[in-house]
């Protein structure tokens, strides 16, 4: 602005002579009188110089959008994210240098901060794929600042909405003639918009109320941010700012989803089956999900279930900085799981359990905005889009895993992580491999889940870095990290392996394989329990590691409101 004004203002000799006739009366003698002679007379021709290379820059990205938008955006997000990655790579050198624990906390707070608004504002501008980013990072309440948490949770559920217009048209050439000959009514505004597609509430010409799901997002744009989220991981990890953690796979496992994505019948397949599925399980009195009418590729169409979105209760609390208020029909319908929200956890965790390891396919996308509750009380699963297919060899690691850890056996936890996971760690001890299974793979609070990622100077990750991370088992891990979300957010500690025990257990004798007796398992735990506590006490191996742990972990900052805490034991492991 200040160039177009100087450049504007110097387009006549008179105004040239006005600015030297200013210079002239500071009265400025010397070296310093003669600078400011030179800058003032070349000031005007620099200026039209620089509005002229911005004009010609604003034109070619006016040229590019139309011409090549895919790659417009990409250069684009890439002109937006470059100065958040130079800002941290400069922020951790600054900061590495404080010896104080305070002082070095305000000054990540204040980058955070900055980075985190910057950051939304990329979402909010570019949507789609991001959108998804922010989904997992607005909800990884134990592992993200608080800033980022706080500007992340807003992007959720409120993309741009696109255009009636396009919607009509898109309904209409996907149902074929127009919205007439379908719809006795069709809102106008969406109820929700998502990375991918919006929602429009409407009523059949029968009566039947529906939720219609109308695409708004291209794919191969989708296809792009991902593609430029996994370029930005890549930089991050050549500038040092990936802090020992395995990012690109995490996009790459994207890549082998997203295209079922932008399929709608796929999706109402999907639904059906999961719908059969949980009520073959007997959870359908405590679960609905949504019954398909019509699906092509571009719409589905469903019959609507009033009721709230976890989210908007969430966001409700958060705002008045309380924790949410289960609903009395909820905590009624939920209740063999426990009292309130721990009941409708629960119901969340043995749906979880039945899709994974009894079933080998499930939800992969388990957000706040993904649920709602219903009137009646019945939980919602909605979004069925993205869910994710384990190999039966993957199954049954996840099972066994699931045994180990439910009863604390660390040292067959690292064993099955050695001899069939897909994680590799730069120092594969027991200890760092059942820590990072607790992290990974259950929700209950443990100290490595609650470490911060982005704290530069005490990731647990510098010192012991993810050589590679687990693709196959990356969607089982996001559902981990949002699931424990929530429960943070609900003021909750609960474990979902130990909820998952007896359907892993039933299983691997399905499938054929013999599981570990319930009481040698029962017998390991105590005895594990009573070693670490010994070391503990006497400050020698894993009770060492605790103790340092624990005396870091008490100078942070408490990421939940629930009352007391696991046992010291569980809590590491």
């Amino acid at each position: 602005m200040t160039a177009a004004i100087v450049a504007v203002a110097s387009r006549n000799a008179r105004s040239v002579g006005v600015v030297e006739a200013f210079v002239k009366r500071l009265e400025l003698g010397g070296v310093i009188g003669a600078c400011v002679s030179r800058v003032a007379a070349a000031a005007p021709s620099v200026a039209r110089g620089a509005l002229t290379s911005w004009a010609q820059w604003q034109g070619v990205r006016v040229l590019m959008r139309i011409v090549a938008p895919r790659q417009a955006r990409k250069i684009d997000y890439s002109m937006r994210v470059a100065p958040v990655l130079a800002s941290y790579m400069v922020a951790k050198k600054r900061i590495a240098r404080f010896d104080d624990l305070e002082k070095r906390d305000a000054a990540w707070e204040r980058q955070h901060q900055w980075g985190a608004a910057r950051m939304r504002d990329v979402i909010e501008d570019f949507g789609g794929f991001y959108r998804k980013v922010g989904q997992i990072a607005g909800t990884a309440k134990q592992m993200m600042p608080a800033p980022y948490i706080e500007c992340f949770s807003k992007t959720m559920d409120n993309n741009p909405p696109v255009s009636f217009r396009k919607v009509r048209k898109t309904l209409e050439n996907s149902l074929g003639g127009p919205l007439g000959l379908h719809f006795a009514e069709l809102s106008r505004k969406p109820v929700a918009t998502a990375s991918i597609a919006q929602v429009h509430f409407g009523r059949l010409l029968d009566g039947r109320e529906v939720a219609v799901k109308v695409q708004a997002t291209d794919s191969a744009m989708m296809i792009g941010d991902i593609y430029n989220m996994l370029s930005t991981t890549k930089a991050m990890r050549w500038l040092g700012l990936n802090e020992g953690l395995d990012f690109p796979t995490i996009f790459r496992a994207y890549l082998d989803v997203i295209d079922d994505e932008f399929d709608f019948t796929i999706e109402a397949r999907k639904t059906e089956e999961f719908a059969k599925l949980l009520d073959e399980a007997g959870l359908s009195d405590r679960i609905i999900v949504p019954t398909v009418i019509t699906a092509t590729r571009r719409v589905l169409i469903m019959r609507r279930v009033r009721g709230m979105k976890l989210l908007t209760l969430f966001n409700r609390a958060r705002s008045n900085n309380k924790i949410p208020r289960c609903p009395s029909p909820v905590a009624k319908c939920h209740a063999i799981g426990g009292r309130g929200w721990r009941g409708v956890f629960y119901t969340m965790f043995e749906a979880w359990g039945v899709m994974m390891l009894h079933h080998g396919h499930f939800h992969s996308d388990p957000h706040p905005g993904n649920f709602m509750v219903s009137n009646d009380g019945k939980l919602v699963l909605l979004d069925w889009g993205q869910t994710k297919r384990v190999s039966d060899l993957e199954r049954m690691h996840m099972c066994r895993l699931t045994l180990y850890m439910s009863n604390e056996d660390h040292y067959n936890i690292a064993y099955e992580i050695r001899e069939h996971g897909s994680v590799r760690l730069e120092k594969p001890t027991t200890e760092a491999l059942s820590a990072l299974a607790y992290a990974y793979f259950d929700t209950r609070p443990s100290a490595l889940a609650e470490m911060n990622v982005m704290d530069f100077k005490n990731s647990p990750f510098v010192h012991n870095k993810i050589l590679k991370n687990t693709q196959e088992g990356f969607f089982a891990i996001r559902s981990v990290f949002l699931l424990r979300g929530m429960l943070s957010t609900c003021g909750l500690e609960m474990s979902m392996v130990e909820a998952w025990e007896s359907i892993a257990r039933r299983a691997l004798i399905e499938n054929g394989h013999v599981p570990p007796s319930r009481f040698r398992l029962k017998a390991q735990k105590v005895v594990n329990r009573s070693v670490v506590s010994l070391q503990r006490r006497l400050n020698v191996g894993s009770g060492a590691t605790l103790n340092t742990l624990d005396a870091y972990m008490s100078t942070r900052e408490p990421t939940s409101d629930a009352p007391g805490r696991w046992p010291s034991t569980s809590s590491f492991w």
